[in-house]
């Protein structure tokens, strides 16, 4: 027999585990469906190019649209906004919404939509002739909101989505030949694609950077126009009240304002398109849907900055063209028409930034959060030592007594008096039992 040493006997361990790398996380999601994202990036990108490119060259801010040049930091501003939201966005449960059976909510929400449309499109006529003659879109909006509707019943929110998007985009290459119809197409088909992929938990998050892109939008130069004249108007006819109060002579006629000039002379100013506020309208539009979307704050109330910018932007440029009609009666006309009309442009941005904060300050301190969360309840009570926190109704939280002082030095300590406890009742009952009364002190010796 031959010996066996410790030495010479094989131990065997079990082999490492060897890790995937396409499990391996960056910033919460893995390889691969950093692979899955990028591809569809790519597709989305490759299919969209002419339409991207055209973007790039309206809105970039070296030799694009200065109307627009906002527009670059809207996508931006909605990566920015998936990033803070990442750890609620990656608790989300991905739940794709493709085909599938019908449903009484996904079919009563497509019928809102058909219903809807229908609408629109029947009273296209009154309507499109208060829109100043824009009869055609409000028809084509109407339809466009039937077709939505039918796909969505048909194919679900997702897949009906995608496929709507893509008919849009389609439209505005032909018979449309409309530039911002396949800029909205394009979103469509994105929302679409997210929704369908994901699921209506990750949309919960994920509809504001798309739905924001809207904004980087170019609008048509006939909606541009339709804008733009009423706004010219005002601020036309607020400067000349601004100047008479000031003891100028002048007064309006659409869009131009006469003022009488240091010489007694008549001169005409022009409010132009440029003038009329578009380029602050759409930049703090843009600034406030930023300003209240990156706060915890409730929808409404993220909606209310976002649309309070419009009465902001439209009275500080009311503003600056009432100083413009100031500058050209005190320091004459090559000074108002130069350096000192962008000047105040850029001037008029701080009261306006002022503004938009002040909404948001009015907002705190009109409207109180009830707190519904009975962890948060009773962690605001332990940060604050001596006060009560009174649980909103239907929850029950930890009340935190208001701490005893103590006694002054010198004072003998109070020794505790044990109060015997009664036994328990004969037979399990399970009523409540009486606190027994503490036991009379005796007199005092005198």
């Amino acid at each position: 027999m031959s010996a066996v040493t410790p030495s010479s006997t094989l131990t065997s361990s079990p082999p490492a585990a060897v890790q995937d790398p396409w499990e391996e996380r960056f910033l919460g999601l893995t390889r691969a469906v950093w692979l899955r994202i990028g591809v569809l990036a790519v597709l989305f990108a490759i299919l969209f190019w002419p339409n991207l490119w055209r973007l790039w060259k309206k809105t970039n801010p070296i030799s694009g649209d200065g109307n627009w040049a906002h527009a670059m930091a809207v996508p931006l501003i909605g990566l920015y906004y998936l990033y803070i939201n990442g750890e609620e966005l990656l608790k989300r449960r991905v739940h794709p919404v493709l085909v599938s059976d019908f449903s009484r909510q996904r079919l009563v929400s497509a019928a809102w939509f058909v219903g809807a449309g229908l609408v629109i499109w029947l009273l296209s006529t009154p309507v499109g002739s208060m829109l100043a003659g824009q009869t055609a879109v409000v028809a084509a909006f109407g339809a466009a909101l039937v077709i939505w509707g039918v796909l969505a019943a048909a194919l679900n929110w997702g897949v009906g989505t995608l496929i709507f998007g893509l008919a849009v985009y389609a439209y505005g290459i032909y018979p449309g030949f409309n530039d911002y119809a396949k800029d909205v197409g394009m979103v469509l088909t994105l929302f679409g694609l997210v929704l369908a992929l994901c699921g209506w938990d990750v949309m919960k998050i994920a509809w504001f950077p798309i739905a924001f892109l809207i904004c980087a939008l170019p609008w048509p130069g006939l909606v541009y126009s339709w804008v733009a004249s009423p706004l010219q108007r005002i601020a036309a006819r607020v400067a000349v009240e601004v100047l008479q109060i000031s003891g100028v002579e002048s007064y309006v006629a659409g869009t131009k304002i006469f003022m009488v000039g240091e010489d007694n002379a008549w001169r005409a100013l022009n409010v132009a398109e440029a003038c009329a506020g578009l380029r602050s309208l759409m930049t703090f539009i843009t600034f406030g849907a930023a300003v209240g979307f990156l706060s915890s704050r409730p929808l409404w109330q993220k909606l209310f900055i976002t649309f309070s910018a419009i009465p902001i932007a439209i009275f500080c440029n009311t503003v600056r063209v009432s100083g413009q009609g100031l500058l050209d009666y005190y320091f004459g006309h090559q000074v108002s028409e130069n350096f000192a009309h962008q000047f105040v442009g850029l001037v008029m941005l701080i009261p306006a930034f002022l503004l938009l904060l002040l909404v948001g300050w009015i907002l705190d301190h009109l409207f109180i959060e009830e707190v519904d969360d009975k962890q948060k309840l009773i962690a605001a009570a332990a940060v604050q030592p001596g006060v009560i926190a009174v649980p909103p109704a239907g929850a029950t939280a930890a009340v935190r007594q208001p701490a005893r002082t103590p006694p002054p030095a010198g004072t003998p300590a109070r020794r505790p008096v044990a109060v015997p406890t009664p036994p328990p009742p004969a037979g399990g009952s399970l009523h409540r039992r009486q606190a027994p009364k503490p036991p009379t002190p005796p007199p005092a010796k005198e």
